[in-house]
């Protein structure tokens, strides 16, 4: 072999990244692909079963059942406590609820909403503490809107109480509630999700 045949093949610096970053997009449509054919694999199953058999059984899922075994994580792996046992199913009729009873306004916490149906919501203010904001949700719901206090996250770098109105469909509809708390003195930023 001479040196004339010899070739060295030499990189740039952009050529290496470009192949570090092609190498990492592979793995990781490999990896999807996996999962995906993972899922499939448990419903191929399930079907290959249910045509073997010739019949399709359906079970219904009785939403009283017990789970077979109630341990917290910890006894799990400690190996302390046993298996709770699983009451023996009630025949009687079911029982009657008691009667509902609403703890005082001051206790009750404003739960945020969990069923939204838009993306736009106003901004009325943030506060450092969570009296300032209730104080502030009480006179809006006064004024037949929807407000609530949004609490500081857990790993939150600030700890403001935001009070916020909403959420509205279009940013029409949650321009013409900024307009009429504008009028009512209130300074709302129209901000979507």
């Amino acid at each position: 072999m001479t040196d004339r045949e010899f070739r060295e093949i030499q990189l740039s610096g952009k050529q290496l990244v470009f192949l570090f970053i092609s190498a990492v997009v592979a793995a990781v449509v490999i990896f999807l692909l996996g999962v995906a054919v993972g899922r499939d694999i448990r419903s191929a199953a399930d079907t290959q079963s249910a045509s073997a058999t010739g019949t399709e059984t359906v079970v219904p899922i009785d939403p009283q059942a017990q789970p077979v075994q109630d341990l917290a994580y910890h006894d799990l792996l400690t190996g302390s406590g046993a298996p709770a046992p699983t009451p023996p199913p009630d025949t009687g009729p079911p029982p009657t609820p008691p009667a509902e009873t609403t703890p005082p306004p001051a206790a009750q916490p404003e739960p945020a909403p969990t069923a939204v149906t838009g993306d736009w919501f106003l901004q009325v203010g943030a506060y450092g503490g969570r009296q300032a904001a209730d104080g502030v949700v009480g006179n809006l719901k006064k004024l037949n809107v929807p407000a609530f206090v949004l609490a500081p996250g857990a790993g939150a770098s600030d700890r403001l109480f935001r009070v916020r109105v909403g959420p509205y469909v279009t940013r029409a509809e949650a321009d013409g509630v900024r307009a009429r708390l504008a009028r009512e003195g209130y300074t709302p930023r129209i901000q979507q999700r």
